[in-house]
């Protein structure tokens, strides 16, 4: 045999070692493929099972937050009734008012479902981030002064 031969003949044989290694990677790459679908399908059960407890304990927590906006609600109807007795009347009017939006918001609480809420409230996220930011901040700031004066 000459050089040309044996480099023929080792070509060859390399090159039929690279198919069968490409046949066992393609297995093996197949394999890791159905591995990595498999892990992906149980991550999206698992994380739409979360989603569905979460929705599920929202939607048996909102009665209980609907009822607390119900009762600033109440306490913010009292602040206007007592600025109305001292005749200032314009202040009055704003708490009236803020009021009548809290209720309106404890009502939509109890009536829609917690998956709803929660787009709209994503939506408005989006539309509004600094609005829906500083919402949240005097939100809880007011939510946590009323739940102290509750306490008390």
């Amino acid at each position: 045999m000459n050089d040309t031969d044996d480099r023929f003949m080792h070509g060859d044989n390399r090159q039929q070692n690279n198919t069968s290694t490409g046949n066992d990677g393609s297995q093996g790459s197949d394999k890791a493929q159905q591995n990595r679908e498999q892990a992906q399908q149980k991550a999206r059960e698992t994380a739409d099972q979360a989603r569905e407890e979460a929705l599920r304990r929202a939607d048996s927590q909102k009665g209980f937050v609907a009822d607390y906006i119900s009762n600033f609600s109440e306490a913010v109807r009292s602040m206007a009734m007592q600025f109305k007795d001292q005749d200032q009347v314009s202040l009055a009017d704003y708490t009236y008012r803020l009021a009548d939006r809290t209720d309106t918001l404890a009502d939509h609480l109890r009536d829609e479902k917690s998956e709803s809420l929660l787009k709209e409230v994503q939506d408005f996220s989006r539309r509004e981030p600094a609005l829906f930011i500083g919402g949240m901040v005097a939100g809880g700031f007011l939510l946590s002064r009323f739940l102290k004066s509750s306490n008390r």
